[in-house]
C-alpha cells in the first residue's frame, strides 16, 4: 500500500444528457462519494457531461497521471451508451470479447426466459488492461483498471446498479492499492432530528473532540453523523470516548449505527418479532407504504394499507365517525387515532400507523397552518399520537410525514408496545 494513497485525487465524471437537462438529478456521484468516504480521500472534481464522445473525451483529459477517477453512465447497450468505446479509444486500449462476461449475460437473460439481448454484444466488450466486476442487480458490468496513468472505474448510470457495485468496486480497488486502508470511522443515522438541532445537542460534545473529523448531512430519513479519526493529533482512544458520549446525548434519536435505512431497520425488528404492520394514509397517499416495501422480503411483516385521502373513505372503510370529522377535522388527533386504530382492526396486523395532514401549498387555517400533521400507532394494547408542525414545502413535508411514521414504529418495536414513541424535545413536534 503506497504511503501516499489518502493523498490520490479523486474524480468523478458523470455521462447523461438526462443530468444536463434536469431530467434525472446526479445522485451517483454523492453515492460513489460516501463509499469512499471512509478511507480517508476526498473527491477534488466532479463533471458532468452530454452522451457525446468529443465531452466524454475533454472530462478525460482534464484529468491527469496519478488521478483514480470514477466515470458513471453510458454502460448500457443502446446506441447513446458511448462511455466504454470512448474510453479504450481515448487510452488506445482496444475491446475485445470477455468470455466471462459473455457467459454471465447470458445465464442472466435465460433466467428471465429470454432470449439473449442484442445488446450483451457490446456489454461483452472490455478495454485491455481493465477487469469486469459482476453487476448484482442489472446486465453491464463495471470495468476497473488503469489505463493512461489513472485509476478508472467505469459504473452504469442506473443507481441502483451503481450501488449494487460499489462494495465489491472499492475492496477491489484497495486490493490494488488504489485505496488506502479505511480510516476509523463511526457513524450515527438519526431520524425525527433537524439539522441544526443535532448540531447544537452535540456541540460540548464537539468542542471536547474537535481533534476528530465531524461530518453531517441529511437522507431521506433524517441527519447522519460520521465520526473519524484521520487527524495526526487526534489520541488512540479519543474516538472511543467520543461514541460513548454520543451515544448518550442522541439516544433513541438513533435508528441504526450501519449503513441500513430506516424502513430496513423497521423490517428487521418486525421480521425478530414476528409482528404485522398495516398503514393508513391520507396526506402521504401511499408514500408509507411504497418505502416499507422498498426491500425484498417486506411481505413478511407488511399486510397493506388504506389509502383514505377523502373523507368519504375514512368514514367508509375506516369506520370514522361522521361526527368526529365534523367536530374535530381530518386533521386531528381523534381522526388519527380512530384511522390507525380501525386500520388495526380491519386489516388484522399487530401494529398499525396512520398519518393525516395539511401538506400544502393550501389548504391551512390559523388554528392548523401548512404543515399541521398528525401521527398514530396502534399497537396490541395502546394508541398513541403527536402533532407535528413541519415547515417546508409541500413534497418536503410529506417526506418528513413518512420519516416520522417509519421512525414512530421503530421506536415503538424498540421501546415497549405500552410506551409513548414520542418525547417532549422531538423535533418539529407540538406539546402534547
Amino acid at each position: 500500500m503506497p504511503d501516499n494513497a489518502a493523498g490520490i485525487p479523486v474524480k468523478i465524471i458523470a455521462v447523461g444528457d438526462e443530468l444536463l437537462e434536469g431530467r434525472t438529478a446526479d445522485t451517483n456521484s454523492q453515492r460513489i462519494q460516501r463509499a469512499i468516504g471512509g478511507h480517508g480521500v476526498q473527491v477534488a472534481l466532479i463533471q458532468v457531461v452530454p452522451d457525446r464522445p468529443s465531452d466524454i473525451v475533454r472530462a478525460l483529459d482534464r484529468t491527469e497521471d496519478g488521478d483514480l477517477v470514477f466515470v458513471s453512465g453510458g454502460l448500457g447497450s443502446t446506441p447513446d451508451d458511448l462511455t466504454r468505446e470512448v474510453v479504450a479509444d481515448w487510452a488506445q486500449a482496444p475491446l475485445a470479447e470477455d468470455p466471462a462476461v459473455r457467459a454471465q449475460l447470458e445465464q442472466r437473460w435465460k433466467k428471465r426466459g429470454l432470449k439473449t439481448s442484442s445488446g450483451a454484444d457490446r456489454q461483452s466488450q472490455v478495454p485491455r488492461g481493465m477487469k469486469p466486476v459482476t453487476n448484482p442487480v442489472g446486465s453491464a458490468p463495471a470495468l476497473v483498471g488503469r489505463l493512461r496513468g489513472r485509476m478508472l472505474v467505469l459504473l452504469p448510470g442506473v443507481p441502483q446498479e451503481l450501488e449494487g457495485l460499489l462494495k465489491p468496486v472499492v475492496l477491489m480497488l484497495h486490493d490494488m492499492g488504489a485505496l488506502p486502508q479505511p480510516s476509523p470511522t463511526l457513524l450515527w443515522r438519526t431520524a425525527q432530528a433537524a439539522e441544526l438541532n443535532l448540531v447544537k445537542t452535540c456541540a460540548d460534545i464537539r468542542a471536547r473532540y474537535s481533534n476528530l473529523d465531524w461530518s453531517w448531512w441529511l437522507t431521506d430519513w433524517g441527519v447522519d453523523i460520521r465520526l473519524a479519526s484521520r487527524s495526526t493529533t487526534a489520541g488512540p482512544g479519543d474516538l472511543a470516548a467520543a461514541e460513548k458520549e454520543l451515544d448518550l446525548v442522541l439516544g433513541r434519536l438513533v435508528y441504526s449505527r450501519r449503513m441500513e435505512s430506516l424502513p430496513q431497520v423497521v423490517q428487521r425488528l418486525m421480521l425478530d418479532r414476528r409482528r404485522t404492520l398495516s398503514v393508513a394514509e391520507s396526506c402521504t397517499a401511499g408514500l408509507i407504504g411504497g418505502r416499507l416495501t422498498d426491500q425484498p422480503g417486506s411481505s413478511g411483516f407488511f399486510r397493506g394499507g388504506i389509502l383514505a385521502y377523502a373523507d368519504e373513505i375514512k368514514k367508509e372503510q375506516l369506520g370514522i365517525p361522521a361526527a368526529m370529522l365534523r367536530e374535530k377535522g381530518a386533521v386531528s388527533r381523534e381522526t388519527a387515532e380512530a384511522m390507525a386504530t380501525g386500520c388495526r382492526g380491519k386489516i388484522g396486523t399487530d401494529y398499525a400507523v396512520a398519518v393525516s395532514g395539511i401538506s400544502g401549498p393550501d389548504g391551512g387555517t390559523q388554528a392548523k397552518p401548512v404543515g399541521t400533521t398528525w401521527v398514530a400507532v396502534a399497537t396490541p394494547v395502546a394508541v398513541f399520537s403527536r402533532q407535528y408542525r413541519f415547515p417546508a414545502d409541500r413534497q418536503r413535508n410529506r417526506l418528513l410525514t413518512v420519516a416520522a411514521a417509519i421512525d414512530s414504529v421503530r421506536r415503538v418495536l424498540e421501546g415497549g408496545d405500552d410506551k409513548s414513541p414520542w418525547a417532549a424535545d422531538d423535533s418539529w413536534c407540538l406539546p402534547s
